[in-house]
């Protein structure tokens, strides 16, 4: 094989090594993924599974914010999970209009601590996948650490807000872009003041970021790798 100029073909041929497509039971039918091996090996540090945005309005586990996540997290060498909600791709049964898809993180959860044979997880989510995350991690006593980015703490599209959220047993990363029409900065700087004072809360506003950070990839990440350090001082990986 002839490699390309800086061995760029052979860094895809790695990268596709590192991913496998997946399918495991959810509640209403089969779901897909996609599990990325990360680069500690064992339950050395825990799986990450990272929620897609609204599946109703074509959100899916190729959003580019979701992508940006997991190569940040593999980078810290996380295992990671993305997945297809119910209804999204090619994963059965279709979109249960209020929680269900909550079901279908914790069959996510049940899968990737069956292929880590390990409990602790991390949980991150965009939009709509933040609610369905917050919602999985308040219920779930071996979530480490929690990510939500583009919260929709203005109201989303199904009028979902955040109240529910009353404690904050887990590191909570909060990452937002300044012109996120579902959560404007003075009502994702309120709820970070109302959650501050129950746990370990870190913000991160990403400057001229539409709620689907476009053109601000590279800014999302560094807001996300200085947040998670942050978070994580001791965690020498990264």
């Amino acid at each position: 094989m002839v490699v390309g100029a800086n061995g760029e073909i052979g860094r895809r041929m790695t990268q596709a090594r590192k991913v496998e497509a997946v399918l495991f039971s959810g509640p209403v039918g089969v779901l897909e993924g996609l599990w990325g091996k990360g680069s500690v090996g064992g339950a050395a540090i825990p799986a990450a599974i990272i929620c897609h945005p609204h599946p109703a309005h074509r959100g899916s586990m190729h959003s580019k914010v979701v992508h940006t996540v997991y190569r940040v997290l593999e980078a810290r060498g996380h295992p990671t999970l993305r997945f297809n909600f119910r209804g999204a791709g090619t994963s059965e049964g279709k979109y249960s209009g209020w929680d269900g898809e909550i079901g279908d993180l914790e069959a996510a959860a049940a899968y990737a601590r069956g292929r880590m044979g390990s409990r602790p997880l991390w949980i991150a989510g965009f939009s709509f996948g933040s609610w369905i995350g917050l919602n999985f991690a308040l219920r779930d006593p071996d979530v480490e650490l929690m990510i939500g980015l583009g919260i929709p703490a203005s109201g989303n599209a199904d009028g979902r807000r955040f109240e529910f959220l009353d404690q904050v047993p887990w590191p909570f990363l909060m990452v937002q872009g300044d012109h996120d029409k579902y959560g404007s900065v003075d009502d994702i700087v309120a709820l970070r003041d109302r959650l501050a004072p129950l746990g370990r809360v870190e913000l991160r506003i990403v400057a001229s970021a539409d709620h689907f950070f476009t053109g601000k990839i590279e800014a999302l990440r560094e807001a996300l790798n200085d947040g998670i350090r942050a978070l994580t001082p001791g965690d020498a990986s990264r």
